[in-house]
C-alpha cells in the first residue's frame, strides 16, 4: 500500500466529513431514538429530567456531521422534549424547573457542539496537512527513503520502488543497508549512526561518487539529499535519491569527444606537414607546387567538414566519392555497397579518390569530354573475413602509362592501405589506370 493509499484510509473519516443528508438523517435518528426511551422511561425517570436521554443524541450529531449537524441534533431533541411534554407524556406538567433544566439542556449542548467541532476542525487541518505532506511526497519525481532511528526503512515513495526494482512491502521494516552496494553497506552503518547523532541537512558523500544496489544486485551511479524530519511521532531521516546514470554517460561521451577532438586535430596538422613536405619537391614550379597543395589543403578541408557533421563516425562512402568527384560527377559512375566507415578511413578514402581523380584528369579520362570512371563497391569474403573493395576503372582517355617516380600520388594510393590491413594494386592500360583497393570491414567500421 502506498503512504497516500495507507493515509487516506487511516485519515478518511476526518478528513472527507460533510455535512451531507447522511449526517442530518443520523442526527434525526438518534434524537427519535431518545424521545423514544425518554418516552418508555418516563414512568421511573420523572419530569424533572427529560433531557437526559437526548445528550448522547446530540454528542452522536456532533461528532458524526460536526457544528451544524450537530446544532440540528440540539433544535431537534429541544422540539422532541417540549412535544412529550405538551401532551403529557411525562409524570406532571411542564413548569419552571422543567423550563429551567430544559434551558439548561440547550445551553450545555450548544457549548459541547461548538466544542467538538473546534477540535474536529483542528484535527481535520493537521490531518489535511499530514495528508498534502505524504501525497508531496508520493508524487515527488524523484526517490524518497525514510529512515528511523534504528536505520529501519519505515517509509518510501513510488519513484524509490520504481528506482531499486523492489516492491514497497520487501523494503518497509528492512535496514536501509540492503540499497547500499555490499562493499560499502559495513561502513554506511558507521556513517548512518554518526549522522542520526547529530542530523542536519546536506548532500551525503560529497566529493564522493555514491552508488546504489537494485533488487538484482546491479548498481547504478547516485545523489542523495539528507533532511532530518519527524515521521509518525520519531525522529527520522529523509534521503532524497538521484539517479545520475544519464548525467554520468553525458560526463563519459564529453570526455571521449574532448580526446577525439585532441587526437583529430593533432592528426590534421600532421597530415598538412606531410603534405607541404611532399608537394614541395624538386622538379615543381612554385605555380604548380601553390595549385596541387591548394587542391589537397582543400580536400581536407571538406573532408574534415564531412568528419565534424557526422561527429567523427559514420560517414557514409558514397559521400566520401561526391567530395573527391567534384564537379565530374557527369563523368563518373559510382555503384555498389555504400558503409558507414570510421574517421580515419574517411579521411584516408577521400585522399585516395582525390588522388586518383587528380590523376585522371591531368593524365587520363577525365582529361577528356569522352572519357568516363566507373567506381564500383562492394564487400567480399576471404578466409571468412569481411573486406571492402573499391574498384576505378578508366575508359575512353588517353592510354595510362606507367612511371618510375614514386611521389605523393602513389604512396597515398598504395601505402595508405597498409595501415588498415588492407592493400591496393594499380593497372596501367590502354582505356586508361585501373585501381583496386581493399580493406578489411572490422579497421574501417
Amino acid at each position: 500500500m502506498s503512504i497516500e493509499a495507507e493515509l487516506g484510509a487511516r485519515l478518511a473519516p476526518l478528513v472527507k466529513r460533510r455535512n451531507t443528508l447522511a449526517a442530518y438523517g443520523v442526527a434525526l435518528v438518534a434524537v427519535t431514538l431518545a424521545a423514544w426511551i425518554r418516552y418508555d422511561a418516563a414512568g421511573w425517570l420523572g419530569p424533572g429530567v427529560p433531557f437526559i436521554t437526548f445528550f448522547p443524541a446530540v454528542l452522536i450529531a456532533a461528532i458524526v456531521g460536526g457544528l451544524w449537524v450537530g446544532l440540528f441534533g440540539t433544535a431537534a431533541s429541544i422540539v422532541a422534549i417540549w412535544i412529550l411534554n405538551l401532551n403529557g407524556a411525562f409524570a406532571g406538567a411542564l413548569g419552571a424547573p422543567t423550563e429551567a433544566a430544559l434551558f439548561a439542556f440547550g445551553f450545555v449542548s450548544v457549548g459541547t457542539v461548538s466544542v467538538i467541532s473546534f477540535f474536529e476542525q483542528a484535527i481535520d487541518r493537521i490531518a489535511a496537512q499530514a495528508h498534502n505532506q505524504h501525497s508531496l511526497i508520493e508524487s515527488a519525481p524523484n526517490g524518497i527513503v525514510i529512515v528511523g532511528e534504528g536505520g529501519s526503512i519505515i517509509g518510501l515513495n513510488r519513484s524509490a520502488e520504481a528506482l531499486f526494482g523492489y516492491e514497497r512491502a520487501e523494503l518497509l521494516g528492512k535496514r536501509v543497508e540492503i540499497l547500499v552496494p555490499t562493499k560499502f553497506a559495513r561502513s554506511h552503518v558507521g556513517l548512518r549512526e554518526t549522522f542520526q547523532q547529530a542530523p542536519q541537512t546536506r548532500p551525503m558523500g560529497a566529493g564522493r561518487d555514491l552508488s546504489g544496489r537494485r533488487k538484482d544486485g546491479s548498481e547504478f551511479p547516485l545523489e542523495i539529499g539528507l533532511n532530518p524530519i519527524e515521521w509518525d511521532g520519531q525522529r527520522a531521516v529523509l534521503a532524497t535519491v538521484t539517479d545520475i546514470t544519464e548525467r554520468k554517460q553525458h560526463e563519459e561521451r564529453q570526455a571521449i569527444l574532448a580526446r577525439e577532438l585532441e587526437h583529430r586535430v593533432g592528426n590534421i596538422f600532421a597530415v598538412i606537414l606531410a603534405t607541404i613536405r611532399r608537394t614541395l619537391t624538386r622538379g615543381r614550379n612554385i605555380v604548380e607546387a601553390a595549385q596541387i597543395l591548394t587542391q589537397r589543403v582543400q580536400l581536407m578541408a571538406d573532408a574534415h567538414a564531412v568528419l565534424s557533421e557526422a561527429m567523427f563516425k559514420n560517414i557514409p562512402t558514397n559521400k566520401l566519392v561526391d567530395i573527391g568527384v567534384g564537379s565530374f560527377k557527369e563523368q563518373v559512375l559510382s555503384r555498389g555497397a555504400d558503409i558507414p566507415v570510421n574517421a580515419r578511413a574517411a579521411q584516408a578514402i577521400s585522399f585516395i579518390i582525390h588522388e586518383l581523380v587528380t590523376n585522371a584528369v591531368k593524365h587520363g579520362a577525365l582529361s577528356s569530354p569522352q572519357g568516363a570512371v566507373a567506381i564500383d563497391k562492394q564487400i567480399e569474403t576471404v578466409e571468412g573475413q569481411p573486406f571492402f573493395v573499391l574498384e576505378w576503372s578508366e575508359s575512353g582517355g588517353p592510354p595510362a602509362v606507367a612511371t618510375t617516380h614514386k611521389g605523393f600520388g602513389s604512396f597515398i594510393l598504395l601505402e595508405t592501405p597498409k595501415q588498415f590491413g588492407g592493400d591496393a594494386k594499380m593497372a596501367f592500360g590502354e582505356s586508361g589506370l585501373s585501381y583496386r583497393l581493399r580493406l578489411p570491414l572490422e579497421a574501417i567500421r
